[in-house]
């Protein structure tokens, strides 16, 4: 079985993706700047800067065939919107969605016309906005077009390329948040399933986007929010 490179592999999802990967058995290697988290699986892990394209293809050169990719990768720049400059928008779009762009095609020209997947894993802030956090939802847009287009123009090679867009997930970047029990149970009141999302519930979806299982799921983008943001923002009661 061909190998899977994912990019951020030690944040919370990615990890969450590494560990669901190599539990089916595909081969896995990563690109983070950190070093594994406890309990990932034994596999090549690559150190450095993944908007580097020389780290991004020691990834691919460890595994030798490759046949799908994903990108947990993220920045961001906290600030109110009068107070965000240029460059931080840039940087922060560099790293959350210009980073995807080489990778995709390293996976479609490494492929060579058989059958390749990508997941791009997005948020929710890509069609929505919060305070302070514009430069991280410009970059969760621009990766989603970005997805779309490849899907588009680079079918016709072979590659399927889908999003996943989550809600609210406990991963260690917000930790602050959730394991704080009032903050905790004001974010649960917004989930209609009544619990918070785990990183593993974004890494099944993945996992299944880049499986046979689904071979004609193309250019679709796929939210894990529990239907946090469908709900109407209106009282329950008279």
């Amino acid at each position: 079985m061909s190998g899977v490179v994912v990019l951020g592999g030690a944040g919370g999802i990615g990890s969450a993706v590494v560990r669901a990967l190599s539990a089916e058995g595909r081969h896995v290697a990563v690109v983070d700047i950190a070093p594994p988290p406890p309990g990932q699986p034994d596999l090549p892990w690559i150190r450095g800067d993944a908007t580097d394209p020389d780290t991004v293809g020691a990834a691919f050169d460890a595994l030798g065939g490759v046949s799908g990719l994903v990108h947990c990768l993220l920045s961001e720049h906290r600030a109110p919107f009068a107070e965000q400059t240029a460059d931080a928008l840039r940087r922060v779009l560099d790293i959350g969605a210009v980073s995807a762009l080489e990778p995709l095609q390293r996976l479609a020209d490494r492929a060579a016309g058989r059958p390749c997947a990508a997941v791009l894993v997005s948020s929710i802030h890509a069609g929505l906005a919060w305070g302070g956090q514009a430069p991280y939802a410009m970059a969760k847009a621009a990766l989603e077009a970005l997805a779309r287009a490849a899907a588009v123009e680079l079918g016709p090679r072979g590659l399927r390329c889908n999003i996943v867009r989550p809600g609210f997930v406990m991963v260690p970047r917000n930790a602050h948040r959730w394991q704080e029990t009032e903050t905790r149970d004001a974010l649960t009141t917004l989930q209609p399933l009544g619990e918070l999302a785990r990183p593993d519930d974004i890494a099944r979806v993945v996992a299944f986007l880049l499986s046979d299982q689904a071979r004609f799921v193309s250019g679709a983008t796929v939210t894990v929010d529990g239907a946090m943001t469908i709900a109407l923002p209106e009282p329950t009661t008279p």
